[in-house]
């Protein structure tokens, strides 16, 4: 503990992230609506005044959370998919990572995209901003692998891939929650093959 309070004394930029990586697990698990300051003081250990002395409202601290958790994620899908050599087997490389996710999440509570999307509403326009940005982001990447795909020869010419990216990523996205819900990835490997079908069909 005392090392603990040392280091959280001595360097700033480590209490914001203490701060940020316990309530990303919070935020996530009990949402924005559930969770307190007082569940972030407990599970950090720290004060009120040092959770506001770093954030300057629970908004903040929301926003900061969700994009440390996205940032988790998407650093993890960069890695995987980079490691593959064709097109085909990027998108069947993101596919698999989600089938692992289901079992695994790399944020304890779930899929953070599905469970701000639930309360990204009109009262909370900046955490809707966050959420639209990220789901943008993911589709723009698979529609920028499917481009290249075509160009390099390996997906049919044939394919619109805005058309697939959007339809791609928005089937995995309901397949997680489908899974969640039914509380087993039995659908979510049902959908899989049929994507992993659909890109064997456009690959070259």
């Amino acid at each position: 503990y005392t090392d603990r309070y040392i280091c959280v004394v001595r360097n700033p930029e480590y209490t914001k992230n203490l701060i940020i990586s316990k309530a990303s697990s919070i935020f996530n698990i009990k949402g924005y609506r559930g969770t307190s300051i007082s569940d972030i003081t407990k599970a950090t250990g720290m004060t009120k005044g040092a959770i506001y002395g770093n954030f300057e409202n629970k908004d903040e601290l929301a926003v900061a959370a969700f994009e440390a958790s996205i940032a988790k994620i998407l650093n993890q899908l960069r890695a995987l998919i980079s490691g593959q050599p064709t097109a085909p087997l990027k998108l069947k490389a993101l596919i698999a990572y989600y089938s692992e996710y289901i079992e695994n999440p790399p944020v304890n509570g779930g899929c953070p995209i599905i469970n701000t999307s639930v309360e990204a509403d009109d009262d909370y326009p900046l955490l809707r901003l966050k959420v639209v940005n990220t789901i943008t982001m993911i589709k723009d990447s698979v529609k920028k692998i499917i481009t290249r795909g075509i160009l390099e020869n390996q997906i049919n010419q044939q394919v619109n891939a805005e058309l697939y990216a959007t339809t791609f990523y928005a089937t995995i996205e309901g397949a997680i929650l489908m899974s969640r819900i039914e509380g087993s990835n039995r659908s979510f490997e049902i959908i899989r093959q049929g994507l992993e079908m659909q890109i064997n069909a456009i690959a070259i």
